[in-house]
């Protein structure tokens, strides 16, 4: 049976989720999370509720709020909130969206990553998700040609910092390093934006081996005076290949 105060409270929070101030929201979760950890079945029926509601703010409060709860609340069901939280302006909100997303694909990996992929390749997604998206899929670990994919589309994007977020992907490919290598490749030697150059430069630099035309743009960009700051990408990049390349060939070099 429910305390008079819990039911009070309860409301209360349940109120203030969609407040637009960040201290009462998260207090209202707090509050709400707390409940539920000392064993009120209430707090998790209404947040579930909540997450399909027609107010934004607090779908993504009840989707966060569920997550804090843990075990046994933090579901499937949460995902469309979490996806639309990633498209979110503030910053703080799309990474703990983020940060929630890979935790349930963790949990539910086939619907989650295909969830992921489709965002990620939807030019009609919003710039942000797309972005967001990308990182998951990199934090997930995920592989194949369908993702290869994805990510060689997502450093043609109209959008800089999604162009990023694919670079980060394709850096930790370790079952396509050379179709990798190829695509960041092609976005150090042609990518309109300095900052993308010089983040394919350094991405080349943290794959397990490069190719031989990988190293030759990446030691031609290395003695370019024209940009300096590509040059330190590039040589950084150069250095970290030549740490990580096996032993016997290192002393084969010399």
């Amino acid at each position: 049976m429910l305390k008079q105060t819990d039911t009070a409270a309860i409301e209360k929070s349940m109120r203030e989720l969609g407040d637009a101030r960040k201290t009462v929201q998260r207090r209202a979760i707090d509050e709400l999370v707390a409940i539920a950890a000392a064993g009120n079945p209430i707090v998790t029926e209404r947040l579930r509720d909540s997450i399909a509601g027609a107010d934004r703010r607090v779908r993504w409060a009840a989707a966060y709020a569920l997550g804090q709860i843990g075990a046994g609340a933090f579901a499937m069901d949460c995902a469309d909130a979490l996806c639309e939280a990633m498209s979110d302006d503030d910053g703080d909100i799309r990474w703990a969206a983020t940060d929630l997303m890979v935790r349930l694909g963790r949990e539910n990996l086939a619907p989650i990553s295909a969830r992921l992929l489709k965002l990620a390749a939807d030019p009609a997604s919003h710039r942000n998700a797309r972005k967001m998206a990308l990182y998951c899929l990199r934090d997930l670990g995920m592989t194949g040609p369908e993702l290869l994919a994805v990510a060689e589309r997502a450093v043609h994007d109209s959008e800089v910092h999604v162009r990023l977020a694919a670079l980060g992907l394709l850096s930790q490919l370790r079952d396509a390093p050379e179709a990798a290598a190829r695509i960041m490749l092609g976005c150090l030697k042609s990518d309109p934006d300095a900052g993308v150059r010089r983040a394919a430069a350094s991405a080349l630099g943290n794959l397990q081996s490069a190719t031989a035309d990988a190293t030759a743009a990446l030691e031609a960009a290395a003695a370019d005076p024209a940009d300096e700051s590509l040059a330190r990408a590039a040589r950084g990049a150069l250095d970290r290949l030549e740490k990580d390349r096996p032993e016997k060939n290192r002393t084969e070099k010399r």
